[in-house]
């Protein structure tokens, strides 16, 4: 046998009562897969029952942007553009889609199943395939290095795959249901030794990057966290790693760094890039009362949301206080036999407080006005990540010393501790288990772009200019238009972060004079009263734009201030066209 390796000398020197070791039995692999996948197919069991026909309830934006991005990784291939940027949203300038987490280490993969099925069943794949596959990856790093108790294993990949702030990420956030490169990433790092298992690594943290660099920089840190805590215990051992793991690193970093070097350059210098996330989402922040409130997707339901960011898809982490009471009495349990629970609950109490954000809050009401992310959230790297979602990390550190608890009641001499916790386990978990996101009817698309009408109006170089009950900075609905044309035509504004004067990062590009017009009127139903300088400015736009048409949906809010304020920008009435009506505008702005 070799050298263990790290990760496995953690666990071999700080589990004494570690369960005997003994291979998974392959019933027990085949047994979790179909155990993850059917919970997986029940949380997504509203989008699949009519997939295609349903949209996420409470997904929001977000839901139409990734199936967005669907859409464009298959015109990657078909029409050779870009996989960074994209000319076809916010037009003229277009939208650099590595700074919007593009997603392509999946959407590209999913390239077949986008043309063949279309961008609503990928993306319903997608949730449903990184639910289970993140459970699954968990449940194999456990089994293999962690645990020898396969159940043992087979909890923490349910609790890391499926635990509320999973669940709740399903409403519209992909790239953050799946996390299965994670636990790799993490044990690869931990056993890094050769030059073979750092270019591994540099692989896998590449892949991540093109998946969600949140989640990379929190596993980074963690690590960190994780590494220097466990250092203060066992000096020793850790002095000794160091040389085999220096030997790894510098593979690992220039395999990531030779990958990732122009598409980061893109990212942070390329075209509509910028720096920082907007003021508003460095400040979402997770209330202390959310650590022991549950889930709106838990089988106890909390009535209303106790989040400073306000709702799903970020209830980050509603544990429920029977959950925490359970990690509390493992941490005391495991404390002086298991190193690692001391380095663990140290990550934990770190991320927790980096959760609460900029002020700490307690039911809503400050308690206190700069909190922890009100010193770092200028900070680069900490300034494109959204501070409530620190608390994701919880998730599977809680996994692992669930993990460990039922590896070390497996070996308890005592009948009545053995059968006595998987009632504590039972009594923890279950109010927190999983029910189906909801899933409601989706926005019809516009006869006039699914029967291919708009062609004879929208040149190669112009743009559609649509007016929608959600306008400007969102545009969703109007950004599935696009993706039933297959993205053919160039849209004006959308929904993506871009640069705003001064370059900080925000949500659709900057108000031009006519889309604040038409915005006070989708919002407040203002004056219909226009002047000539309004006017004037309106045609003005369309030229930048290049826009050649511009269409209103009659499910707009004040659709008939609407019309009428469009009747007097143009200059002639509106036509008739299926689902939606029609300005011709392009000799207003050729």
């Amino acid at each position: 046998m070799g050298t263990p390796s790290a990760a496995q000398a953690i666990v071999q020197r700080t589990a004494p009562e570690r369960s005997a070791d003994r291979p998974t039995p392959r019933w027990a692999d085949a047994a979790a897969v179909v155990l993850y996948l059917a919970l997986a197919l029940w949380v997504t069991s509203g989008l699949w029952r009519h997939v295609g026909s349903l949209a996420l309830v409470n997904g929001g934006s977000d839901v139409h942007f990734f199936e967005w991005t669907l859409v464009h990784a298959t015109r990657i291939f078909t029409h050779g553009e870009n996989p960074l940027f994209t000319p076809q949203l916010n037009a003229p300038n277009g939208v650099n889609l590595m700074a919007n987490t593009g997603l392509l280490g999946l959407t590209v993969p999913l390239v077949p199943v986008t043309v063949l099925f279309g961008p609503a069943v990928a993306f319903t794949l997608i949730l449903t395939g990184g639910l289970t596959a993140t459970a699954w990856a968990w449940y194999h790093v456990l089994s293999r290095h962690i645990v020898g108790y396969w159940p043992a294993a087979l909890l923490g990949g349910l609790f890391a795959g499926f635990a509320p702030g999973m669940v709740d990420q399903v409403n519209g956030h992909p790239d953050l249901v799946g996390q299965f490169l994670v636990p790799f990433i993490i044990w690869r790092a931990l056993s890094l030794r050769t030059a073979r298992d750092g270019v591994v690594l540099g692989l896998l943290v590449t892949w991540q990057a093109f998946l969600n660099e949140e989640l990379l920089l929190q596993t980074g840190l963690a690590l960190a966290v994780f590494a220097a805590v466990y250092a203060v215990f066992r000096p020793a051992e850790v002095r000794a790693r160091v040389r085999p793991f220096l030997a790894g690193l510098g593979p690992a970093v220039l395999t990531a760094g030779v990958l990732l070097a122009y598409p980061l350059w893109f990212q942070f210098f390329g075209p509509q890039s910028y720096r920082g996330l907007p003021e508003t989402v460095l400040g979402y922040g997770t209330d202390v009362r959310a650590f022991t409130a549950f889930s709106q997707w838990s089988l106890v339901r909390h009535g209303a949301s106790v989040s400073s960011y306000g709702g799903p898809p970020e209830e980050n982490t509603f544990f429920g206080a029977p959950l925490l009471i359970a990690a509390g009495v493992i941490a005391a349990w495991l404390w002086r036999r298991h190193v690692a629970v001391r380095a663990l609950t140290a990550v934990a109490v770190v991320f927790a407080v980096l959760a609460l954000g900029r002020t700490v809050k307690v039911a809503g009401h400050t308690v206190l006005q700069h909190g922890p992310m009100s010193v770092l959230d200028h900070v680069p790297l900490f300034d494109s990540v959204v501070p409530t979602r620190f608390g994701l990390a919880l998730i599977p550190v809680l996994a692992v010393l669930l993990a460990f608890s039922v590896d070390a009641a497996a070996t308890a001499s005592r009948a009545w501790l053995r059968y006595g916790w998987t009632l504590v386990l039972v009594a923890a978990l279950l109010p927190i288990a999983p029910t189906p996101v909801l899933a409601g009817p989706a926005a019809p698309v516009p006869g006039f772009f699914t029967s291919g009408q708009w062609r004879q109006y929208v040149g190669d170089d112009q743009s559609v200019f649509a007016v929608n009950s959600v306008f400007w900075i969102g545009s969703f609905t109007t950004m599935a238009w696009d993706d039933a044309t297959e993205q053919e035509y160039r849209m004006v504004g959308g929904y993506f972060l871009g640069p705003f004067p001064g370059g900080s990062g925000n949500y659709g590009p900057p108000l031009r004079p006519s889309a604040e017009l038409l915005i006070n009127i989708v919002q407040y139903g203002a004056s219909t009263r226009i002047t000539a300088a309004q006017r004037a400015a309106f045609q003005a736009d369309l030229r930048y734009w290049h826009a050649a048409i511009v269409v209103l949906s009659p499910a707009a809010p004040h659709y008939d201030q609407l019309r009428n304020v469009l009747d007097r920008l143009t200059g002639h009435r509106a036509r008739q066209v299926p689902g939606a009506l029609l300005w011709d505008v392009r000799t207003l702005s050729g």
